[in-house]
């Protein structure tokens, strides 16, 4: 076979894409998994105002709670988190549950909630988006006994 016929290069090419296709593969990912949790609320210390932060706390078990600080909410609504959890990646949407009819006064609140669904003893990589803020933050988790992480949420 000649190296300047297009037979040549045709069948080159045809092996190249063969050793692309056999080395770059896409690991396999599991489906996707939503969960809906509701924040238990308290009302928000008065020195703790103009704080927006996110934390998690990592417990035996593989349970993490989750702490939201600086929620403004009119009395009476509540807040929702809508997590899509794939493998180690996971996205939490906070979005308003019951949203109250008649207004009312506005208050900081806190709320909490405790979760099964981070990966037990692993690194979890986690975007949480609040619909109710306006405000987002990434950050990586690494979920054993103890592990706590802080992270401020920004616009």
């Amino acid at each position: 076979m000649d190296f300047t016929s297009v037979e040549f290069y045709t069948i080159a090419f045809f092996v190249a894409m063969a050793f692309v296709g056999i080395f770059v593969r896409q690991k396999k990912t599991t489906p996707a998994t939503s969960v809906i949790s509701s924040l238990e609320l308290d009302p928000a210390p008065p020195q703790q105002e103009g704080t927006s932060r996110l934390i998690l706390l990592a417990h035996d078990g593989g349970k993490v709670t989750i702490e939201r600080e600086g929620l403004l909410l009119c009395d009476g609504e509540t807040v929702n988190l809508i997590a899509t959890v794939i493998d180690d990646k996971i996205t939490i949407q906070e979005k308003k549950g019951k949203i109250s009819a008649f207004g009312g006064k506005e208050s900081m609140y806190n709320g909490h909630v405790d979760v099964t669904f981070f990966l037990e003893n692993n690194k979890n990589y986690l975007r949480y988006e609040s619909s109710v803020a306006g405000q987002w933050c990434k950050l990586a988790f690494h979920n054993s006994p103890g592990n706590k992480v802080e992270k401020e949420l920004s616009y």
